[in-house]
């Protein structure tokens, strides 16, 4: 990391870019954010901080997201079917799946798939991914490096699911080069499952494989687009590199502070946008100084 952390923070933290969003940003009506690290805390609970210890802190946020009549849609490469379940204890009714690939209305009752341009050939996305090949030359190239990341990847519709290790760039290469140039890899941010991946590896990230022109940028996108929702009335949160690709498509998007670790070269992505900004705070602690900035300056 070029820059160091308090650096950082102070070129892009909230506090002191406050006037900025003030400024640009016009009362929030939704707020799209990631799930893992982000929203929730460790081992994937809404009441955990980053460290293990016990908060309400993002629960009050999402309460307070409630009253102020903000919708709060989660964005996540989780299938549609684990977010109906978390919509549903959270009281969300709109969710953004398979990292932009379908998008779901009022619990399920719409569903607008995604697939970009790409041809679906099979019974759905996932199925004509299977079909292809693709996935099995990612497995032959990176033995030991990755793999289907079980349970996550089973039941799923559109979108391959791995985890493990690799140079994402080498592997967009690796697709083209031998005809899969519909296809890209997307890194989804660090995890924790190693599952049986080679254990001297330095960490483990969550890829998607998935059609070009899709992804959560595009999903994002295409809701504003069929709600009529102004960018300047929306805004973003995420923990990864997939997820600041959103910056674009929103007022202003932000970083939870724990994506500054381990995440070598994201300073850099940071600060190729003007509305990029990070969270003091991990995880849902994060998530929850973003809504309370929001609700308290923004209305």
């Amino acid at each position: 990391m070029s820059l160091n952390i308090k650096e950082l923070l102070k070129k892009r933290g909230l506090k002191n870019n406050a006037e900025w969003l003030k400024k640009n940003l016009k009362k929030i009506q939704v707020i799209y954010t990631d799930v893992d690290a982000t929203l929730v805390g460790a081992y994937g609970s809404l009441f955990l901080t980053a460290n293990g210890e016990y908060t309400l802190e993002p629960a009050r946020a999402i309460v307070e997201a409630h009253k102020n009549g903000i919708d709060v849609v989660m964005i996540s490469g989780r299938s549609a079917r684990q977010l109906f379940g978390d919509a549903r204890l959270l009281g969300f009714k709109n969710y953004i799946a398979e990292l932009g690939c379908e998008i779901v209305y009022d619990l399920g009752k719409k569903v607008v798939e995604n697939p970009g341009c790409y041809r679906i050939t099979e019974e759905n996305l996932f199925e004509t991914i299977a079909k292809s090949g693709a996935a099995e030359l990612l497995f032959e190239k990176y033995p030991d490096r990755l793999e289907y990341h079980t349970p996550w990847s089973e039941n799923r519709k559109c979108t391959h699911v791995f985890r493990g290790f690799i140079d994402v760039e080498k592997a967009k290469k690796l697709l083209e080069e031998n005809g899969f140039q519909e296809f890209t890899i997307v890194d989804n941010g660090l995890i924790k499952r190693r599952g049986t991946l080679n254990k001297d590896l330095p960490e483990i990230h969550a890829y998607h494989l998935l059609p070009k022109k899709t992804g959560k940028p595009e999903g994002l996108k295409k809701d504003r687009g069929i709600r009529k929702i102004p960018k300047e009335c929306t805004v973003a949160i995420g923990d990864a590199f997939s997820d600041i690709a959103l910056a674009p498509n929103v007022g202003a998007f932000f970083l939870v502070r724990n994506a500054l670790d381990g995440n070598d070269g994201i300073d850099k992505e940071v600060l190729k946008y003007e509305n990029v900004f990070i969270t003091e705070n991990e995880m849902g602690l994060g998530f929850a100084e973003m809504v309370k900035f929001l609700v308290s300056e923004i209305g």
